[in-house]
């Protein structure tokens, strides 16, 4: 080992905080890059039913007119009605609603972007919680820091940081969660206890797995407890779940008049999507997808540099557990699964990773796409991927420089990668994966090559004709062109699938709401040829024909 030097401790200070600001710099110079996903104009419209609901509900009458209006414009024939799915969590659309109205944000371009930035910062904070949850647990702010970096260098999580409102939030707010929970191991305390219910009953209300945070408190608090024979607090189990009830209800507007039967209707929502997935070449309803669905996208999404990390971190801490469980023995003042504090922060998340995983792969879940859903589990993954850094470091201190620098080296390799796939690092596969699978599944499932198409097509097309445009796949295209300059706006015509044949050219994202092997809906006119196969990495985002006559 070494002796840290006041010198040392402070270059390693302003190398973290150095790092942090670099990646919220960069992070804000790019967010404009990436596109727009199918799903945006439905929580544009959630934010302001609810901001509506709310000025409503508080007498802010000045508030409650602007937010009608809001809701008013926003017109699309395939939008959900907000009375009939109004289920979803308003702790990101509400407060985006607001803060668009505050400052005066009329554009699409403008305000959509916005809400992009939004998501960034969250994130930003989240990763930073990250941190602080690594740096808690191994005290080694070179340790921590390489898995922050691990966590913003993962592709797809990079890339959905500028612009998924759903899952990258969960993933934000579940990790501060845990944090708290981490402190309150350290500090039973009802400072640390209330913060963690606050989290994870925001949480709970962006997606219904934030239920577990709770129950999984309340299970190691008990095993706690019972293990090392100590007094049970009353008052700490009855104040989680007083204040985790009060924050999930002002949390979630839904409950405040149907608590709690709104809570199982939810539950039921989220778990019965049914919709059609693509995968390897077969069509599956989403409720009926193999058992290992789940962990194929999270091996095939997942930087290489990160599944090895994760094994071995995952598999040497389970022959730990495995070991010590055999070993107990009564009376012993080591009869327990941890002998410290930071033991059974790691068999928390132990416990959680495997029950999840296997939670998400045997229960009939939605898992819509890839593994968004389960996006939260990555926590996890990287959680383990750092403990293998901790322990590599641990071997022999001599050689720590060649260990960070393969780890730099390998760390560059991700920031390639990224670069690589950007703006389209959210349809990211590692470079294991062969290109005749990664064209077997959905890649662009949530539409976000639509605008970047719309705009190259203007590009090839100067002038001020018109553009006819069929959409050969199941994507709303049409979302797309209020997001264009108003001049173009008027020149871009998007026709029905019936009438698709009319069009100058077809797009296609490869995204299909019937089999295609059985159903001709999708096939293309005779008089149409392919011009493009725009791809990245051998990975086919969308596809483009332009009628020959």
């Amino acid at each position: 080992m070494y002796k840290k030097t006041k010198k040392l401790e402070n270059f390693e200070n302003f190398f973290i905080i150095f790092t942090f600001i670099l990646y919220f710099f960069i992070g804000s110079q790019i967010y404009t890059d990436y596109g727009f996903y199918i799903d945006e104009k439905f929580h544009r419209a959630n934010g302001f039913y609810w901001l509506n609901f709310i000025s409503d509900f508080l007498g802010f009458e000045n508030l409650k007119q602007i937010s009608k209006i809001k809701l008013d414009l926003i017109q699309d024939f395939t939008l959900p009605e907000i009375k009939k799915w109004n289920q979803y969590g308003v702790i990101f659309d509400l407060p985006a609603a607001y803060l668009e109205i505050f400052f005066n944000l009329n554009e699409p371009i403008k305000y959509f972007r916005f809400r992009h930035f939004l998501v960034f910062i969250i994130f930003f904070l989240g990763s930073i919680y990250f941190y602080r949850i690594i740096f808690n647990r191994f005290n080694n702010k070179l340790i921590s820091l390489l898995g922050f970096i691990l966590l913003i260098l993962t592709p797809r999580i990079f890339g959905d940081a500028f612009w998924n409102n759903k899952d990258i939030i969960f993933l934000s707010i579940y990790i501060i969660s845990i944090y708290f929970y981490f402190k309150f191991i350290d500090l039973p305390s009802y400072k640390n206890l209330i913060l963690f219910s606050l989290f994870s009953a925001i949480a709970t209300s962006m997606r219904i797995a934030g239920i577990f945070l709770p129950f999984s408190f309340l299970l190691f608090y008990l095993f706690d407890l019972i293990s090392n024979k100590n007094k049970i607090e009353i008052n700490f189990i009855f104040l989680l779940l007083i204040s985790y009830i009060f924050f999930l209800t002002i949390s979630w507007p839904l409950l405040w008049q149907e608590w709690p039967s709104s809570l199982f209707t939810i539950l039921n929502l989220e778990m019965s999507w049914g919709g059609q997935v693509h995968f390897l070449g077969d069509y599956y309803r989403s409720q009926y997808l193999p058992q290992y669905y789940l962990v194929f996208w999270i091996l095939v999404t997942t930087p290489v540099l990160h599944i090895i990390l994760f094994f071995h971190g995952f598999i040497n801490y389970s022959k730990r557990i495995i070991m010590r469980y055999f070993k107990i023995e009564k009376l012993n003042i080591y009869s327990d699964l941890w002998r410290s504090r930071g033991e059974k922060k790691d068999f928390f998340i132990f416990l959680n990773l495997v029950l999840f995983i296997c939670a998400l792969s045997f229960l009939n879940v939605d898992l819509y796409n890839s593994w968004r859903l389960g996006y939260f589990i990555y926590i996890f993954i990287i959680y383990f991927s750092t403990y293998s850094i901790y322990l590599i470091f641990k071997i022999k201190f001599r050689h720590f420089l060649k260990k960070l620098a393969i780890f730099l080296i390998l760390i560059f390799f991700l920031i390639f990668r990224n670069y690589l796939y950007h703006p389209y690092q959210s349809v990211y596969f590692n470079f294991l994966v062969p290109e005749n699978i990664k064209n077997k599944l959905d890649v662009d499932y949530t539409g976000l090559s639509g605008i970047g198409f719309l705009k190259k097509i203007i590009k090839e097309e100067p002038g001020t004709h018109e553009i006819k445009i069929g959409v050969n796949s199941w994507y709303p295209l049409w979302r797309m062109v209020e997001l264009l300059d108003k001049k173009d706006q008027a020149r871009i015509k998007i026709l029905k699938n019936d009438k698709k044949y009319e069009a100058n050219y077809l797009y296609s994202n490869r995204i299909y709401d019937v089999d295609k092997r059985y159903y001709r809906k999708y096939d293309v006119p005779i008089n149409f040829n392919k011009i493009e196969e725009f791809k990245i990495d051998n990975t086919i985002i969308y596809e483009v024909y332009k009628r020959s006559k």
